[in-house]
């Protein structure tokens, strides 16, 4: 053997309570799992140690923190060997210069990402996402990656600005079709979206796969599914109901992942269902997968950016400020008015209810606060 690591905790993945036992590598592959009396080249006490295989995080959003940090910290620390990126479609390719702004500016709306990181941070070494795919292979990582085709990207790249305002037109479709399909000839592991209403991108707006209709979502899976390979990834809102989702796994014939079924409380009953609808359509032959969390939800979170309060409509003039005009809007008692209303009126599907017992301050800017 090569190596075999010794007495250790093994938590071999399938659920079960862990063990007491060795593992044994031989050419790079686990040759055997228990009690080993082999000696190994390279032997490792593992004694009062936890050992299991690497992590594969289905849901990660380290598309601009890979091109600074190949390490993709803090994951590899915490288990993870291999990660998925582009998720929801949330990609910084393809990204032509005079969009990297807004594109960074997105994230910093929707995944509460820093801008000042992001913009000294990013290497745009490329412009298509097939560039982007050979800038990662050049650099090396620490982890296995592979990389979602981001349908917002993809829309903002054919469409502009109007990515935000409008559905696409034939022409548009077209374009974004073959950017699909090239993405997938250059590695990509499928195709993500989102019609998640939460997911605001700057100011406010809707990210740009939330204004696709039906004709081009189905257009662009099934460029995706061309070839025989691909997942379609998809943070789904109302529009895109599990039964909608079966369909489009039908149509292209490529499996689909569901995020992300977590628990609210507003409506209890959602999540189980969705969970019966996609064991329902495995039954029916279709490969739907639905994301779940090991843990509770939770965010940390400022004032600057207050990302779970974005689903209140109320919320919308403290996204569209920044700076001295951001101050003005929470000085406002119109504001304050306006979202303690909402907070009084029906509890809608969204990530705030008016749980402040569920709120905790962690740090103040200044002592008397």
């Amino acid at each position: 053997m090569d190596l075999v690591i010794r007495g250790a905790a093994i938590y071999d993945g399938k659920g079960g309570a862990p063990f007491q036992g060795d593992v044994a590598v031989k050419d790079g592959r686990i040759a055997a799992v228990g009690k080993v009396a082999e000696t190994g080249a390279e032997e490792i006490d593992a004694t009062g140690l936890a050992l299991m295989p690497g992590i594969i995080d289905s849901h990660t959003h380290f598309d601009a923190q890979i091109t600074w940090d190949p390490g993709c910290t803090p994951s590899p620390e915490l288990g993870v060997t291999s990660v998925l990126i582009g998720n929801c479609g949330f990609t910084i390719a393809p990204c032509r210069e005079p969009d990297r702004d807004l594109i960074m500016k997105n994230l910093v709306q929707v995944e509460g990402m820093s801008l000042d990181v992001l913009r000294g941070g990013i290497k745009w070494d490329f412009e298509t996402f097939p560039q982007y795919l050979d800038m990662l292979e050049a650099q090396g990582s620490v982890m296995n990656v592979g990389a979602f085709l981001g349908h917002s990207s993809i829309r903002t790249y054919v469409m502009g600005a109007a990515a935000t305002e409008r559905a696409a037109n034939d022409d548009e479709i077209s374009e974004m079709a073959d950017l699909v399909r090239a993405g997938m000839k250059a590695g990509a592991v499928g195709f993500a979206t989102s019609t998640a209403p939460q997911h605001n991108g700057w100011g406010g707006i809707p990210m740009p796969s939330r204004l696709a209709d039906r004709e081009e979502l189905e257009s662009l899976v099934t460029a995706m599914g061309e070839d025989g390979r691909g997942v379609f990834m998809l943070t789904k809102g109302n529009t895109t109901d599990v039964p909608y989702l079966e369909t489009v796994a039908a149509k292209a014939g490529r499996p689909v992942m569901i995020a992300a079924l977590l628990h609210n409380p507003t409506n209890p009953e959602g999540t189980f269902n969705d969970l019966a609808a996609v064991a329902a359509a495995r039954a029916n032959g279709r490969e739907l997968w639905g994301q779940v969390s090991c843990c509770p939800l939770y965010m940390d979170f400022s004032l600057k950016s207050a990302y779970p309060m974005e689903g209140l409509n109320a919320w919308k003039p403290a996204m569209e400020a920044t700076g001295e005009a951001l101050k003005a809007v929470y000085a406002s008692p119109e504001f304050r008015q306006a979202v303690k209303d909402e907070l009084a009126g029906p509890a809608g599907v969204r990530l705030f209810n008016g749980e402040w017992h569920k709120l905790e301050v962690t740090e103040t800017a200044k002592p008397e606060n």
